[in-house]
């Protein structure tokens, strides 16, 4: 058995089946007049794993370019297989005209480099296809609660405080992190898109990066980072159950809508339940805070209810009732106006 070299000419196959057509040095002219890509017999790829039904990996990872190790299953040398890709490295530039090169004159970007990918080989300025420290979030503001207190009668209504608290996203490249060959797996695509598998030592990761920038990775010690640059959808066709055993918090700049029972086919409750010794806290800023209910308002509260504000109105388009199991307190500095027809006082 002999193997041969040969260069992909084209992976267009009308078929679909992985197959390249495929120039062979020692057999095929560099000339592309003499024999055009199109009249280069279709090569099978070897694949590594099973294929049948659509199973397995697909077969259509050489590009334009690629050098490759061939054989043959015939001996008129018309039916080729691929065993392999070759990596080199590259010493001529790219030519469209002749055969032996990338026929679309894309390959090779560089020369005299490595064709392994230079993440794989620890490059650090390559580790992000997309520059993620470049697009990282630092100095994220959060909500500030430290100031805010439950209010009783008599207090500042002023709300102070700062501006809240920050996180910053965590770096992806820096000091610490240093992939290093042959440890750091690297697959990536033609257009930037990237999966990564890093066992240097100390400094494992994961990482499947998409080349808008918007990435995927676990961290050495497990934290996960997760980077959209652009919106995000999440579709649960069943229940949803989270647990987070630290703190949560959560910062958005713009609107919040929350719906529930979106389809409204049954009266289903939304609880929120918060634990023993624990506050509830909504703040507004500026703004107002407005609550729309069709049906009922119902507050079970085991303690007092204390309310402070400018000025406080109730309208009601019928009866108001006020019912005291002890004494009832209405106390003010200025006059008291009671207006009805009739008033009956008991």
């Amino acid at each position: 058995m002999r193997n041969y070299y040969g260069v992909v000419e084209s992976r267009d196959d009308p078929k679909q089946l992985g197959r390249l057509r495929v120039r062979v040095l020692g057999l095929h002219t560099e000339d592309k007049t003499q024999l055009p890509t199109a009249d280069l017999p279709w090569a099978t790829v070897i694949s590594h794993d099973g294929a049948m039904s659509g199973l397995g990996t697909t077969p259509s990872f050489f590009v334009e370019g690629t050098w490759v190790l061939v054989d043959f299953f015939d001996e008129d040398k018309q039916e080729p297989y691929v065993l392999g890709g070759i990596h080199g490295i590259a010493t001529q530039e790219k030519n469209s005209a002749l055969g032996f090169f990338d026929p679309n004159g894309t390959y090779p970007t560089t020369l005299n480099v490595s064709d392994v990918n230079e993440t794989a080989r620890g490059s650090l300025t390559a580790a992000n296809p997309v520059n993620r420290d470049a697009i990282r979030k630092t100095a994220v503001a959060t909500a500030d609660f430290d100031g805010f207190k439950i209010p009783t009668v008599g207090d500042n209504l002023s709300v102070s405080g700062s501006s809240g608290s920050s996180f910053d996203e965590p770096l992806v490249v820096n000091g610490t992190y240093k992939p290093s060959y042959p440890k750091n797996h690297v697959f990536a695509t033609e257009t930037g898109h990237v999966i990564e598998f890093d066992d240097s030592d100390s400094h494992n990761r994961i990482l499947l990066s998409h080349s808008s920038g918007s990435y995927f990775e676990y961290s050495n010690d497990g934290t996960l980072v997760s980077h959209c640059v652009a919106k995000m959808f999440e579709v649960v066709s069943n229940d949803k159950s989270s647990l987070i055993e630290g703190d949560s918090v959560e910062t958005i700049d713009k609107g919040l809508k929350l719906k529930v029972n979106k389809s409204d086919a049954s009266a289903n409750n939304y609880d929120i339940e918060i634990g023993a010794n624990s506050n509830f806290n909504i703040m507004v800023r500026s703004g107002a805070c407005n609550f729309n209910v069709n049906g009922n308002v119902n507050m079970f509260v085991n303690d007092d209810i204390n309310m402070t504000c400018d000025n406080f109105r109730l309208d009601a388009s019928n009866k108001v009732s006020i019912t005291s199991g002890d004494k009832m307190l209405l106390d003010s500095s200025g006059e008291n106006d009671i207006n009805g027809n009739p008033i009956n006082l008991n």
